[in-house]
């Protein structure tokens, strides 16, 4: 508001449009602490899901790596057992 708009306001309407504008100046400031603590609510979940992936990753990694392990060991097994190499109790416990 320029100083020529005020001048036909008395000053008791002058001292109530700064007390609305206090009050909407307290209201935007709520409103933009609500909105930041979200943001860093959000920030904070995205980076979580970031280290969740990558351990989920990681152990999928770990069972993939089990899973060859298993199948190179059952295929030395049925090798063995086929080459008649096998004892008869190994293949009991198996």
């Amino acid at each position: 508001m320029r100083s020529k708009d005020c001048r036909h306001y008395s000053r008791r309407e002058l001292i109530e449009i700064i007390y609305e504008l206090e009050k909407r100046e307290d209201r935007l400031r709520r409103k933009l602490k609500k909105a930041q603590a979200q943001l860093l609510d959000r920030s904070v979940r995205m980076e979580n899901a970031g280290s969740l992936a990558e351990a989920a990753a990681i152990v999928s990694n770990l069972f993939a790596a089990a899973d060859e392990t298993a199948q190179l060991y059952l295929g030395s097994l049925r090798a063995r057992a086929g080459e008649g190499t096998l004892r008869l109790e190994e293949r009991e416990g198996a």
